[in-house]
């Protein structure tokens, strides 16, 4: 898949790079590592947080979008050598990533813990719902469907300052009306200067939302995706919605009937009323404020 303007989080360049991991240490610097994903090729510094963010990436891949055999590796991204995807011989995904920048006013270097929802997007894209046009977020799903993918892979710190917005967002009765939300363009594909998306990997964005909407569509997202998991009873819905896509079937009509809203006079306007209601009731969801960003 070439690069897109529409995928701001993440540049998808098929290289065809000849990736064959050797698995032994060249001369230098790199640490090369089998892993139960793949393999990693970082610093020795960042062989623990590599292999940290790609088993939970490879957990996740397996518990959410229904892929357990999905493999890839991880690399360090240095010297702007590699962009964010390449492809080895193999035909595996090769996750190009910044841990570390040592060049003095240097490009702002992204969490590490934005790895896994980055690795997200892509093995979303990448098996359930690629993507077919230019100009488009991500996939050819509803954007809020890309990134929810996204961020069910997010750890447990990200996730609980989500739902801290999102609690802060039903509170005040600010959440997005899910008529909107399940319709809307991605935020930060309205607002992100073409020449920001089309020079940049995920690095950019991660750090600067372009947005002020976009925290509150991922803390939506986040919200949204706990709703229908409880509905639902599986972590796989996602993948499940992914299906319902494929098919050429309504996903409102779907989620108004996985949910709660079972009967013929159910609405979204119904949906936004018990989306609001169940984030208050549920315990994971403390009133705080907070304010994440997206990526």
């Amino acid at each position: 898949m070439t690069m897109i303007l529409g995928r701001v989080a993440i540049a998808l360049v098929a290289l065809a790079l000849s990736i064959a991991p050797a698995y032994t240490a060249r001369p230098g610097a790199m640490v090369i590592r089998k892993a139960s994903f793949g393999h990693i090729e970082v610093a020795a510094t960042d062989v623990e947080t590599a292999l940290r963010e790609g088993r939970a990436a490879q957990a996740a891949a397996r518990d959410v979008l229904l892929l357990p055999h999905a493999r890839f590796g991880i690399t360090a991204r240095s010297h702007g050598k590699a962009q964010w995807v390449s492809i080895a011989s193999n035909g595996l995904p090769i996750y190009s990533w910044a841990f570390g920048n040592a060049a003095p006013g240097g490009r702002p270097v992204p969490p590490s813990h934005a790895l896994r929802h980055e690795i997200g997007h892509d093995l979303f894209i990448r098996h359930l719902v690629p993507s077919s046009r230019d100009g488009q977020y991500g996939g050819d799903a509803p954007d809020w469907l890309d990134e929810m993918a996204a961020i069910a892979f997010e750890g447990a710190d990200v996730t609980a300052m989500r739902r801290r917005e999102a609690a802060r967002l039903a509170k005040s009765g600010t959440l997005i009306p899910m008529d909107r939300f399940l319709t809307m363009v991605h935020p930060e594909l309205t607002e992100l200067p073409a020449s920001a998306a089309a020079s940049d990997g995920p690095a950019y964005r991660i750090r600067l939302a372009a947005s002020a909407d976009t925290p509150r569509f991922y803390a939506m997202t986040r919200a949204f995706y706990d709703y229908l998991v409880a509905r639902t009873g599986s972590p796989a819905v996602i993948a499940e919605l992914a299906g319902v896509f494929r098919r050429g079937e309504r996903l409102d009509a779907w989620i108004l009937t996985r949910s709660s809203s079972r009967d013929e006079s159910a609405s979204l306007e119904t949906l936004d009323a018990e989306l609001r209601s169940w984030i208050q009731s549920d315990s994971r969801y403390a009133a705080t404020t907070g304010s994440p960003s997206g990526g």
